[in-house]
């Protein structure tokens, strides 16, 4: 098993029930000689992990748990006060602002007994 350092997920695919995750970071070249990627354009494909729905899912699950913890929190407040993640809108509040969207009730289908 080889690990490989990303600095973050460039995109997400579905496809038949398969999701595919392409990780992204910076050359290592250019990182050695100091030169920091400034902007998509500076970012290099480094793994694409293929995975089944249910796979995902757990993952999601997982990392949703995560956020959920006080401890995590604390830990995303620290990064913020050390400057090493912004203050504003970050990606956690997005997250939460998703997961607190009231989303509309499925149909209900009539019973046989109803018809």
């Amino acid at each position: 098993m080889t690990e490989k350092f990303v600095q973050t997920v460039s995109s997400v695919n579905y496809n038949k029930g398969v999701f595919s995750l392409y990780f992204v970071g910076q050359d290592q070249k250019n990182m050695a000689s100091g030169v920091m990627a400034e902007n998509d354009d500076d970012l290099e494909l480094k793994q694409v992990v293929h995975m089944p729905a249910s796979g995902f899912m757990y993952l999601v699950s997982m990392v949703k748990n995560m956020l959920e913890d006080p401890r995590m929190s604390a830990e995303f407040d620290k990064l913020v006060a050390a400057g090493f993640l912004s203050s504003g809108e970050s990606s956690v509040d997005q997250v939460e602002e998703v997961q607190t969207e009231e989303k509309p009730a499925p149909k209900k289908r009539a019973s046989k007994a109803n018809k």
